[in-house]
Parts: structure tokens; C-alpha cells; sequence
């Protein structure tokens, strides 16, 4: 895979938190447990979907927390927590393959 093109995923997985402070620490993938070495960049996504009313209410935003990671093998991931409006929790998505 080249280093320009990131690979898009889009797939719910298992993640491990650290219990001192809830990032990321490892992952479930493809069969596969990830290590986390290092989060490289946290951002929020309180962004409105394509598609929603000109009108739009807290509501509709997403609720999300973005991490870019590093796995112990060197690659680079982007996956986030959708909070949602849910009380289970919310899920966690792998989004994409960097390098």
C-alpha cells in the first residue's frame, strides 16, 4: 500500500480502554489484536450529516471523538467512538487505513 493512499474501512471493532483516562489502547481487527503505541492527533466531530434539514437541531450532530493512531506494526489508523445518543455506550469504528 502506498504511504498517499489510505485504505477506507468503515467497520465497527473492539476496543480496549485505559482506565486512567478512556483512550484507545488496543483493538480487534480482521481476527487480529493491534496494539496502540501512539496516538498521534484527538479531534471532535460535532458535524451534521449529508443529507440533514436546513433546520437542524443539537439532535442530529454526530457525537463523536476522532483518534489518528499508531499500531505497534507501524501502521497508521484513523477510528472513532460514536457516542451517539445511546445509553449503552456507543461503538467504536475502524475508518480507515492510512499507511
Amino acid at each position: 500500500m502506498s504511504s498517499q493512499t489510505a485504505q477506507f474501512i468503515s467497520e465497527e471493532i473492539a476496543v480496549v480502554r485505559s482506565e486512567d483516562n478512556g483512550d484507545p489502547v488496543s483493538f480487534r481487527w480482521n481476527g487480529r489484536d493491534l496494539a496502540i503505541r501512539e496516538i498521534i492527533a484527538v479531534w471532535p466531530d460535532w458535524g451534521f450529516p449529508a443529507g440533514a434539514p436546513k433546520r437542524k437541531t443539537w439532535r442530529m450532530r454526530r457525537h463523536r471523538n476522532c483518534f489518528r493512531v499508531e499500531t505497534s506494526d507501524g501502521a497508521v489508523y484513523e477510528m472513532y467512538h460514536d457516542r451517539g445518543l445511546t445509553m449503552s455506550g456507543g461503538k467504536w469504528i475502524l475508518h480507515s487505513r492510512i499507511k
